[in-house]
C-alpha cells in the first residue's frame, strides 16, 4: 500500500452515534456534538477503539440526515464545525478513531449542485445529475424508464424548471448524483480531502455500490417494485473504476473505508476487499439483516435462526485468509437487536448471548446502542 501507512482496523470496534437520539448536550431536546462531547469518556469504557458517527452534515431530513445540502459543514442542530474540532481532539486524546458517513450516491434536492443543476442544460452543475428527456405516449409525458425508487413510488420526478426527469433511486428529496461525471468525482475527492485534513479517521460510505448506473438505463423487471432497476443501478460497469479514484486519496492519509453494498452477495464482495489493491477494507453486506426481513417496518416474517446462521458462515469461510469482516447485529436501519432476535424480559441475558454470537466471529464489531467491555478481553485474546 502506498502513502501513510493504514491503522490496523482488524483488531479495532466501533461504536455507531446516532447523533440526533445520542446525548443533549444544551438542553434543546436534540442530541448533538455537544452531548458527545461530555460522553467520551463513557463511550471509551464500553471497550470500543473508534466511533462512526451517522450524517450529523446539514439536512433537511427528508431522510434523517442521508440528503445532504452541504458536505462541508455542521447541521445546526448538532452544532458547529469548531465543537466538531473539539470532539475529534478529545476523542483522539482518549485514543479513539472518529469514521464519517460518506454519502455521495445522491445529495439532498436542496443542495446548490442541485438548485444550479435544474436551471438548464447550459450551466456548469448541469450534468451533476442524471437528467432525461420524458417519453411520449398519447401525448402524455413518461419517465424514461420503469424504474421503481426504494422508498416510495417511481424512481423519475419530473422538474418543471429544466423540464426533464431526474432520477431518484431512494426519496424524490434525494437526487443521484452523475458519477460519470469527472467533476462530479473531483467533487467527492474533495469532501474526502477537507474531513482527512480535519483529522478523521475514515469514511462509512453510504450506498456505494449504487453509483455507477448502466449507461442505457434501460428498463427493469416487471412487476418487482422497488428493486426492478436493481441490476442496472447495483455493481454498475464503472465502479471499480471509480472506487479506484477514491482509494489512492484515502491511501494518501492512511484512512479506512467501510463500504455499504445492499444485496451484495460475497462473490461480488470479494472483487472489492481483496489484495493490496482492494478499493474497500470491509464491507457492510445486508445478509446479516435478512434474518428477519429487511425492511421489518413493511414486512415482518419472523426471526429465522437458520437464515442468520448461514448468512454468519457464508461471509466468515468466503472471506477468510482473503479479506476482512464487518460484524454487525444492528444500526440505525432496524430497530434494536433484543426486541428483533432475543427477549426483551430477559434483556440482559439476550444481549449478552446476541453479543457473543457475533463479537466472537473474525472481523471488525461495529456496536449500536451496546456494550462491549464485558466480553472484548476474550475476543482478542
Amino acid at each position: 500500500m502506498t502513502g501513510v501507512k493504514q491503522y490496523d482496523f482488524r483488531s479495532m470496534s466501533f461504536y455507531q452515534i446516532w447523533i440526533r437520539s445520542f446525548c443533549d448536550g444544551n438542553g434543546d431536546g436534540i442530541g448533538d456534538l455537544y452531548g458527545v462531547y461530555d460522553k467520551l469518556e463513557y463511550i471509551k469504557t464500553l471497550g470500543v477503539d473508534g466511533i462512526w458517527f451517522s450524517p450529523i452534515y446539514p439536512s433537511p431530513n427528508a431522510d434523517y440526515g442521508y440528503d445532504i445540502s452541504d458536505y462541508r459543514n455542521i447541521h445546526p442542530d448538532y452544532g458547529d464545525l469548531a465543537q466538531f474540532k473539539k470532539v475529534l481532539q478529545k476523542a483522539h486524546g482518549l485514543g479513539l478513531k472518529v469514521i464519517l458517513d460518506l454519502v455521495i450516491n445522491h445529495t439532498s434536492d436542496e443542495h446548490p449542485w442541485f438548485l444550479e443543476s435544474r436551471k438548464g442544460k447550459d450551466n456548469p452543475y448541469s450534468d451533476y445529475y442524471i437528467w432525461r428527456d420524458p417519453k411520449w405516449k398519447r401525448r402524455a409525458k413518461r419517465p424514461p424508464n420503469n424504474w421503481f425508487s426504494q422508498f416510495e413510488g417511481l424512481a423519475w420526478e419530473y422538474d418543471d424548471l429544466r423540464e426533464q426527469y431526474y432520477l431518484h433511486v431512494f426519496a424524490k428529496k434525494q437526487p443521484d448524483l452523475n458519477m460519470d461525471n469527472p467533476k462530479v468525482r473531483e467533487e467527492v475527492k474533495g469532501i474526502m480531502r477537507f474531513w482527512l485534513d480535519m483529522g478523521v479517521d475514515g469514511f462509512r460510505e453510504d450506498v456505494i455500490t449504487y453509483i455507477s448506473k448502466h449507461p442505457q438505463l434501460p428498463d427493469g423487471i416487471p412487476f418487482l417494485p422497488a428493486i426492478n432497476g436493481l441490476p442496472f443501478y447495483k455493481d454498475g460497469p464503472n465502479l471499480l473504476t471509480y472506487l479506484k479514484e477514491f482509494r489512492e486519496v484515502a491511501r494518501e492519509y492512511g484512512a479506512i473505508q467501510i463500504g455499504e453494498a445492499p444485496m451484495t452477495p460475497v462473490k461480488t464482495a470479494l472483487r472489492y476487499l481483496t489484495g493490496e489493491d482492494r478499493v474497500l477494507d470491509m464491507m457492510i453486506q445486508f445478509d446479516t439483516m435478512m434474518a428477519d426481513c429487511f425492511l421489518t417496518e413493511f414486512v415482518h416474517h419472523g426471526f429465522w435462526l437458520a437464515k442468520l446462521k448461514r448468512a454468519f458462515s457464508r461471509w466468515q469461510y468466503a472471506l477468510a485468509g482473503k479479506a476482512w469482516n464487518a460484524l454487525y447485529l444492528e444500526n440505525h436501519d432496524h430497530p434494536r437487536v433484543i426486541s428483533r432476535y432475543g427477549s426483551e424480559k430477559y434483556w440482559r441475558e439476550s444481549g449478552t448471548m446476541l453479543a457473543a454470537c457475533y463479537l466472537f466471529q473474525q472481523g471488525t464489531p461495529f456496536i449500536s446502542r451496546g456494550r462491549l467491555s464485558s466480553i472484548r478481553g476474550r475476543r482478542l485474546a
